[in-house]
């Protein structure tokens, strides 16, 4: 009895192996077939997954901020597994609002939620800055006495959409009016920095506007935590610092020229900076060194 079990044990061994094998190889096959299908889709299609805000409000059973947080850390690894695969982050601004419809109150969000539309890696477009400055102002409602969200808001609007976009659209001169008054709604709100109402007086020259750009990456480079953002902000910076000390060293170039001609300029450079501006002489002293010897 027990030798003939054997060759029947025997085969159940094959046929279980077998049939492991046959598992795996579908498995496989399923695999390889679901990748080259996803690979079709479109960049953020996963996204679309992300329940309507009335069902998360349900699904929370009250606890809002919990399920807020959540779709916060959604929307930041969905930005930047989209800045790996260099995808078009067309389901950022969804998110990000969904966190808030949740949660109103999260304050940080605001801010760091509009540099993710912006500095994302992608050239910025006129939508993605739209897209922010909807998400500021949103937090302007909630948040009337924080000097920065404003402060953002013009920023975009006076500096970012008319790069983007030239002096030519008609859209800048509403963008600046906006832009103008986003800055002097800041400058009136508690704890605004020393810089902001001296900078919004001038904010209209070129030198104004590169340093409202200056003080707008700044702050935002320091309350964003993501590293992709940051490295986007910190190259902005380096060339809008570089460009501002290059004309800060041309215009030093073309005062000390003028300081010579309006001083010695027939005498070394150093006297005209020793001696300073010259005093109105009674007799021309220029007019006199240009005649020939024998008519002085």
């Amino acid at each position: 009895m027990t030798l003939r079990r054997a060759p029947r044990i025997g085969l159940m061994a094959v046929a279980g192996a077998l049939a492991t094998v046959a598992v795996f190889g579908v498995a496989r096959y399923s695999l390889r077939s679901a990748l080259a299908l996803r690979s079709t889709w479109p960049a953020g299609a996963d996204a679309v997954l992300l329940p309507p805000v009335p069902a998360l409000r349900i699904a929370s059973v009250g606890h809002r901020e919990m399920a807020a947080d959540l779709v916060a850390a959604y929307a930041n690894v969905y930005f930047g597994s989209q800045i790996i695969s260099h995808g078009d982050q067309i389901s950022l601004a969804r998110m990000l609002n969904a966190a808030i419809d949740l949660d109103p109150r999260f304050h940080r969000l605001y801010m760091r939620g509009a540099a993710m539309l912006v500095y994302n890696g992608r050239a910025i477009t006129v939508d993605a800055l739209l897209a922010a400055n909807a998400l500021l102002a949103r937090g302007s409602r909630e948040f009337p006495d924080d000097w920065e969200l404003p402060f953002q808001v013009g920023f975009n609007l006076l500096f970012e959409l008319p790069r983007l976009v030239g002096e030519t659209d008609p859209r800048v001169f509403d963008w600046r009016q906006q832009g103008v008054e986003a800055l002097r709604q800041a400058t009136l709100l508690d704890g605004v920095p020393p810089w902001l109402p001296n900078l919004a007086a001038r904010m209209l020259t070129r030198q104004g506007g590169e340093e409202l750009a200056i003080h707008h990456l700044e702050r935002t480079f320091e309350v964003t935590n993501n590293p992709a953002t940051r490295a986007e902000i910190a190259r902005k910076l380096a060339q809008l610092r570089g460009r501002r000390l290059a004309d800060e060293l041309a215009a030093g170039a073309a005062a000390l020229q003028k300081a010579i001609a309006d001083g010695y300029p027939y005498a070394p450079e150093a006297f005209s900076l020793i001696m300073g501006p010259r005093a109105a002489p009674g007799i021309d002293l220029d007019r006199l060194l240009r005649q020939p010897p024998e008519s002085r």
